[in-house]
């Protein structure tokens, strides 16, 4: 098992750089690391949000917090937000979290385009901005990479077809690159998230109450909820991370099912989870 990363005294504190940072799980990352004091980088789309965010934090917890807008589907827009990590000498904490869904249409009728994104944004923003935040971290002996990634990535959901693969892949770069990692003294964490109460459903058009329940085996978790147990996940070292007992137990259910059982009910009901 590997160490967990105990995160530093208020003396040594470095920087944490956020992608996806305008709301939901990265914006609660940003509250949690801007009350532990740490300095932050924030980046998103929706530059209103993050310069109130941002403003919020420097006033409430006296820490730098420097915003970035920026489009990771746009190959010159990650490059040049892969310098800015690459140049961050104190980095400590890179969470990847920028992401985005699509409405539960068959694969070939989604428009090509979107698919494109999804694995610009999911797959080769993840990838490259790992890849520019290891030879830092790595040169520092600590420091933790938190990858999100979703539950879902455990099933193959029809319908969701890309967003589902592209998700697994995160699951998977992550646990991987966790083992090569081992002893380095960097972290790398695959945080996998069931329902959680952000507008994610509701920028994708769908009722959000739909999806929200308030107790069974499809609970909707905060925000904030997430983020405390991702870095409970982080202190023990855990690489995959399911938050919440209900969800762990939903996590399980891949192993324990017959896949062509799997495939059976999902065939079945696979369309009635997309609408």
């Amino acid at each position: 098992m590997n160490a967990g990363h105990t995160l530093p005294d208020v003396d040594e504190k470095g920087t944490v750089f956020i992608t996806g940072a305008s709301g939901g799980i990265g914006a609660a990352f940003a509250k949690e690391m801007g009350r532990r004091r740490f300095d932050l980088i924030l980046t998103g789309r929706r530059r209103e949000q993050l310069e109130q965010l941002a403003q919020e934090l420097i006033h409430v917890h006296n820490i730098r917090a420097e915003v970035i807008t920026a489009e990771l589907a746009d190959e010159d827009a990650l490059e040049q937000l892969a310098e800015k990590v690459h140049s961050e000498a104190q980095l400590e904490i890179l969470i990847n979290n920028a992401g985005f869904g699509t409405g539960g249409a068959p694969f070939h009728e989604q428009d090509y385009a979107m698919h494109q994104a999804m694995l610009k944004v999911h797959v080769q923003a993840t990838v490259r901005l790992t890849y520019a935040a290891l030879p830092i971290l790595l040169a520092r002996h600590r420091g933790a990479i938190i990858n999100v990634s979703s539950l879902a990535a455990f099933f193959p959901i029809p319908y969701h077809t890309m967003y589902i693969a592209t998700k697994e892949f995160i699951r998977a770069f992550s646990e991987a690159l966790a083992i090569e990692l081992r002893g380095s003294g960097v972290q790398v964490q695959a945080l996998c998230p069931g329902f959680t109460r952000t507008d994610f459903h509701a920028r994708l058009g769908a009722d959000p109450e739909r999806f929200y329940r308030a107790r069974g085996p499809m609970k909707a978790m905060s925000a904030e909820e997430v983020v405390q147990a991702s870095l409970r996940c982080l202190a023990r070292g855990d690489v995959i991370c399911v938050p919440g007992a209900h969800n762990r137990f939903v996590s399980y259910l891949p192993y324990l099912v017959p896949r062509r059982l799997q495939h059976w009910l999902l065939g079945r009901f696979g369309r009635q989870m997309a609408m």
